[in-house]
């Protein structure tokens, strides 16, 4: 009888995760990557994927720091995004792993 009201509860919030684990970096860019040899290259390979609009406003030459900055905050915002969205029993699991 749960699974009847499942998309009421659940339906978005397994939506945007999907959306989520479709902006991954595929085989292909992910070996784009590998080849880079600056952090300018390396943000201009971004810029064709999902990663590239929290790096757009970062001026060059960009740090490792920096970036490693930005992406703990992106995971961090579409975290929060999905806690703030969920309805329970998700909820209380996200509080747990936080």
């Amino acid at each position: 009888m749960n699974e009847i009201y499942f998309n009421a509860y659940a339906g978005y919030l397994e939506g945007v995760v999907r959306g989520y684990r479709d902006g991954l970096i595929t085989a292909p860019q992910y070996l784009n990557l590998t080849q880079c040899e600056t952090m300018d290259d390396l943000k201009l390979q971004l810029a064709t994927t999902d990663y590239a609009s929290f790096l757009q406003n970062e001026p060059s030459p960009m740090s490792t720091s920096t970036l490693s900055a930005r992406c703990t905050d992106a995971l961090v915002a579409e975290f929060q995004y999905l806690q703030q969205n969920a309805a329970e029993p998700i909820s209380k699991f996200l509080d747990y792993i936080t």
